[in-house]
């Protein structure tokens, strides 16, 4: 039997070339649990390797855990959970607002012009306040939208969490990046806006990659049909615990 890490032929429990466990199942629920607890509890090695990996070849990086290739690179939770932070850290000493506070604000707005007092919320606060959680909590929404989207092409729901948890976190260090250009300008509209462009191409150059035998313009399409759902299943989430912590 080979290594899926290392493709080095192995015949015990652990590799003898890079020490992997030869043993690796396709992600389910158990053993994805198993993925949260050591992401959580135990923040091990490989943060720079797949940074590195996830801006040289995102699809392709991505596609190899996946399927096996798992000891070099940061696990997903822990991947989104620390970048996610750093991109929180750096706009509260930037005194900047991070790209969900805009989106909060403009729902809050949108509330008010109908007579809503949606600044209020309790909730709303606490996902202003809590950015990485914030993300974590919206990142199983976007996950079911590709899935649906990309639904019939060989990924379960949780390998999309997985898809989705790296790009998360490597568009947290894209926009942590230009935050900080935007507060040495003093142009945060601009570097918001490239922020947005440039990570909605990374995502569709992540997809691309990940799914290299579909074609450009079938990519394009499930992905936008992906931000479609996206954008239901969030104002879903929104309007459902807003208008429940306002009614408290």
């Amino acid at each position: 039997m080979n290594c899926k890490n290392c493709d080095n032929l192995t015949s015990g429990k652990f590799c003898a070339n890079c020490g992997q466990n030869t043993k690796v199942d396709k992600l389910n629920l158990p053993n994805f649990l198993t993925e949260i607890s050591d992401s959580v509890f135990q923040l091990n090695r490989g943060l720079f390797y797949t940074i590195k990996e996830l801006f040289n070849r995102p699809g392709h990086a991505i596609r190899g855990f996946i399927q096996g290739r798992r000891k070099e690179y940061f696990k997903p939770i822990a991947y989104v959970l620390t970048l996610s932070t750093i991109y929180f850290i750096i706009s509260q000493l930037s005194d900047h607002p991070t790209l969900i506070d805009d989106f909060l604000a403009g729902y809050s707005n949108g509330g008010e012009e109908r007579g809503l007092e949606t600044n209020s919320s309790p909730i709303l606060n606490w996902l202003s306040d809590n950015y990485a959680y914030t993300t974590l909590l919206l990142l199983p929404l976007f996950s079911f939208a590709t899935y649906l989207s990309f639904n019939g092409l060989g990924q379960n729901y949780l390998e999309h969490i997985v898809i989705n948890s790296y790009i998360t976190g490597q568009q947290a260090i894209i926009y942590s990046f230009l935050m900080i250009i935007g507060v040495l300008i003093n142009r945060e509209d601009i570097t918001i806006l490239a922020a947005v462009i440039i990570c909605t191409m990374f995502n569709y150059w992540t997809f691309s990659q990940f799914y290299s035998n579909t074609k450009g313009f079938k990519i394009i399409f499930r992905l936008l049909l992906a931000y479609i759902l996206y954008v239901v299943f969030v104002s879903i989430f929104l309007i459902a615990f807003t208008f429940k912590s306002l009614a408290l």
